[in-house]
């Protein structure tokens, strides 16, 4: 897969003109991992946007259990790079995969420039993180109904 198919088959350029296409490739880079190579670092300072363009990821907690599974199209770091604070998860490859690099300065810059692009990248990353915090929603309350049920059966 070619940068410019990833971006285009990626949650986050919906909606985008082919101008604006072309402006995300241009700062764009293809990365291999290989299974088991991290993709992100739990803490790490880096805010560059990343976007699965082939292969799967797991997200890993702080001690290394999977919490999730990152399929194409799938944008990773979005939360660093939007709040400019350290990673939060790691995130490492299943199996070889490819990930689209959006360098962080370059694509604010970018979407500083372009109002109408930035509201479209802000959204379609909105829609994936509200995604994941219904997802997570459902994990806690499926384990809090879990909980009861288990201190009831000791009374």
């Amino acid at each position: 897969m070619n940068v410019q198919d990833a971006i285009r088959q990626s949650y986050i350029s919906e909606g985008f003109t082919p101008a604006e296409l072309e402006l995300v490739y241009s700062i764009a880079e293809l990365r291999t991992f290989a299974d088991g190579e991290a993709i992100l670092r739990q803490f790490d300072e880096n805010k560059d946007l990343y976007v699965l363009a082939s292969g799967k990821a797991s997200i890993l907690t702080v001690i290394g259990e999977p919490i999730g599974v990152v399929k194409p199209g799938m944008p990773m770091g979005e939360i660093s790079f939007l709040d400019g604070k350290p990673r939060s998860v790691s995130v490492v490859s299943i199996g070889e995969s490819t990930a689209v690099v959006l360098p962080a300065e370059p694509l604010r810059a970018i979407l500083g420039q372009n109002k109408e692009m930035a509201v479209k990248a802000l959204t379609n990353i909105s829609r994936v993180l509200c995604a994941r915090l219904r997802n997570a929603n459902n994990n806690i309350a499926a384990l809090m109904a879990l909980d009861e049920s288990d201190t009831s059966l000791t009374r």
